[in-house]
């Protein structure tokens, strides 16, 4: 007794006169086919005896994900590019894939020594957290031919990904709070070119204040970091005349600055109003709470890590810059001058 010849869709669309498309989208239960006929087409496949091979529900791969931080960044803790680490590392797990962290010494991202590729070679993407040397990026994208999602850091590589916070809109937002409450007499404390992050916030400052009609103010500035020389140790050295009130560049840089103040005798927000940026532990003494902007660390870690696996799946192609945008934190450190609009 001879084999039993198996039938296709070719044979179906033969027997009735239509398309294998038609045949092909009636049985998957696709649009685009009438009632009546899709009932026909089935009735056919059931009488010469089709059987669709079931597919096999593919299971997801589980990738190893790369993550880089340069150690100038996480060397003081609490560590807002951590917390940042932390919360990706989540969203990997969630999603069945695992996270391999590489510190980057100075010794790595100043390039003193060849390159060595630091993860292994099935590593299926790279996650690189914070601003590093322009060398040590020049590197990765040379030593490694897989996707690459850059955090809270952007530049002009378009076979890279970038997920920013909002520095330039934030910071011109805290200014902006200030400026509605008759502050004239500013002053903005951070490296302006340390990092491309504070030069955003620097940059949102200046917005701010010539929106305002304020000349000059863009040159009042606290500088609270030797970057030049490597140093991201944060140090302030208070001039001797305050202004009324400063603008921060980070949490940091605000709970250091209120220290040397009180050191000083300076009362906040009574004698002297701060804000801050990233709403990031601050380590404020006593009840005081900062006002500040907020990141959403959540949705940064959710939108890199989609971003990567889309790219590792080739479902999107590079080139992405994707700003994450926050909001105002509401704190004790600024004196009201005037009622605020509901």
């Amino acid at each position: 007794m001879g084999q039993k010849k198996k039938v296709k869709l070719e044979d179906i669309a033969d027997r009735l006169g239509v398309s294998i498309v038609t045949v092909s989208n009636a049985l998957k239960g696709k649009k685009g086919v009438g009632m009546k006929l899709r009932e026909k087409i089935v009735r056919t496949a059931e009488e010469m005896g089709y059987h669709s091979v079931p597919r096999e529900k593919k299971v997801q791969d589980s990738y190893i994900i790369g993550v880089a931080v340069a150690e100038k960044y996480v060397k003081e803790f609490p560590s807002f590019y951590m917390e940042i680490y932390q919360r990706i590392a989540g969203e990997a797990v969630k999603k069945g894939h695992l996270t391999v962290l590489e510190v980057v010494t100075p010794e790595k991202e100043s390039m003193e020594k060849p390159f060595e590729p630091f993860l292994e070679k099935k590593t299926a993407g790279l996650i690189l957290i914070g601003e590093l040397k322009k060398e040590y990026l020049q590197a990765i994208r040379e030593n490694y031919d897989i996707p690459v999602v850059c955090v809270d850091y952007y530049d002009i590589y378009e076979d890279l990904d970038y997920i920013v916070t909002d520095g330039f809109g934030g910071m011109t937002q805290m200014t902006e709070l200030l400026l509605e409450q008759g502050y004239r007499d500013l002053m903005f404390v951070g490296t302006p070119d340390a990092t491309k992050n504070i030069t955003d916030r620097y940059l949102g400052y200046c917005k701010a204040l010539e929106k305002a009609g304020i000349e000059n103010a863009q040159s009042r500035v606290l500088m609270d970091r030797d970057f030049v020389n490597g140093d991201y140790r944060i140090d302030i050295r208070l001039p001797e005349k305050l202004p009324e009130a400063f603008v921060c560049n980070c949490d940091k840089t605000a709970g250091i600055l209120i220290r040397k103040l009180a050191e000083r005798g300076i009362r906040v927000p009574e004698d002297v109003s701060v804000v801050g940026f990233d709403d990031y532990k601050a380590q404020l003494t006593g009840d005081l709470k900062l006002t500040t902007y907020e990141n959403d660390e959540k949705v940064i870690a959710q939108i890199s890590m989609n971003t990567l696996l889309k790219r590792i799946e080739g479902k999107r192609h590079a080139g992405c810059v994707r700003i994450v945008e926050g909001n105002v934190v509401e704190g004790h450190t600024v004196k009201m001058r005037r009622v605020q609009r509901v």
